[in-house]
């Protein structure tokens, strides 16, 4: 390491197998490339990340503290680690970063991130925990949270964004045409309307491809809705770029994640979404894609208002390639500013 690169420490769900968060990482990693940064990697599982992304990487709780003692400062981020709904303890953990980060006197910042959704009293935590901290948030929701929090923040975009072309993913074409389905477990509705939808593609002699973006979490699901849409294939990818791959040239994109609409819109794909989360309504509004909500428990004419609204997407689906590449350029800004006005090292060399 130069004297001048600098060390830093970056905390996020790295290493667990969510193929959204490995794109978030490699997207990163691969903007910061050519600054004067030198990475270190909070993982689940250090030796796949160093294998996966090229990168120093040490264990996210027994390796923490020695990590943040040793960095000159500490990035929170990206992906939605602030948040409290379905889990309390992703806002322990990532708070707690935080909190080691201010107690080293290390500077830290959230970057890439969603914010929330939140309890009352996970919005008492983040705006203590988060006053004086720099936010780079990522969508439109996430903004207006922070700003009714009394929190600054910067308009930033997902890092997947800046992951290299589709077309020079290597793969077969085998997704040609189809219709993909990305489902998420957890959400019993999202997979119902997914299957629902699946249905009246294969029953009017369409293509029908599943794809799996966290298959240690999704993978049970997943092979309940393949066994219930017969004719359809189903892919569990082990990296970004079989993910990628297993999108492109596909008719269109209808996903339980977040990463399923990313990955599809900087394919090329027209994608739309169930929003089981703000951000992903969020990323929606942005690219203009279609999202609708996710079926409230047993009211089944809201599921059959999804599917139908899906249905229709299906049949005349578009992208608007223009807006994808505008939120590709605030990416690629949000990195600038990253390295310009917080970290200090400049970004001649940044996209």
């Amino acid at each position: 390491m130069s004297r001048r690169d600098l060390r830093l420490l970056i905390s996020g769900y790295y290493g667990a197998g969510n193929l959204g968060d490995e794109a978030l990482l490699a997207g990163l990693l691969g903007a910061l490339r050519d600054a004067p940064v030198t990475p270190v990697v909070a993982s689940l599982d250090p030796r796949a990340t160093t294998r996966d992304h090229g990168v120093a990487a040490v264990d996210r709780w027994r390796g923490l503290p020695l990590a943040v003692l040793r960095a000159d400062a500490v990035l929170s981020g990206g992906g939605g680690l602030l948040q409290d709904v379905t889990s309390a303890r992703s806002l322990d953990y990532y708070l707690s970063v935080l909190r080691l980060a201010r107690l080293l006197r290390k500077p830290a910042v959230v970057f890439a991130q969603s914010l929330g959704p939140l309890t009352d009293a996970g919005e008492h935590r983040v705006r203590r925990a988060l006053r004086g901290v720099p936010l780079g948030l990522r969508d439109q929701p996430s903004l207006e949270l922070a700003a009714r929090l009394g929190l600054p923040a910067r308009s930033v975009a997902d890092t997947a964004l800046l992951l290299p072309p589709c077309d020079a993913i290597d793969g077969d074409a085998a997704s040609e045409g189809a219709l993909v389905l990305v489902p998420r477990a957890g959400y019993p509705a999202v997979c119902n309307v997914l299957r629902d939808l699946g249905r009246r593609h294969l029953d009017g002699g369409g293509r029908l491809r599943i794809v799996l973006l966290h298959p240690a979490a999704d993978e049970p699901e997943g092979r309940r809705l393949h066994a219930r849409l017969p004719g359809a294939e189903i892919v569990v990818p082990a990296t970004v770029s079989e993910a990628r791959s297993a999108l492109r040239g596909a008719h269109a994109v209808v996903s339980g994640r977040l990463h399923g609409m990313v990955f599809g819109a900087t394919c090329g794909v027209p994608v739309a979404g169930l929003a089981y989360d703000p951000k992903v309504a969020g990323f929606g509004a942005e690219v203009g894609a279609p999202v609708v909500p996710v079926p409230s428990g047993g009211e089944d004419g809201s599921r059959d208002a999804a599917v139908a609204a899906l249905t229709r997407f299906v049949a005349e689906p578009r992208l608007d390639a223009e807006a994808v590449a505008r939120l590709t350029a605030r990416a690629r800004a949000g990195v600038r500013w990253l390295l310009d006005e917080v970290l200090h090292v400049g970004s001649s060399s940044a996209p």
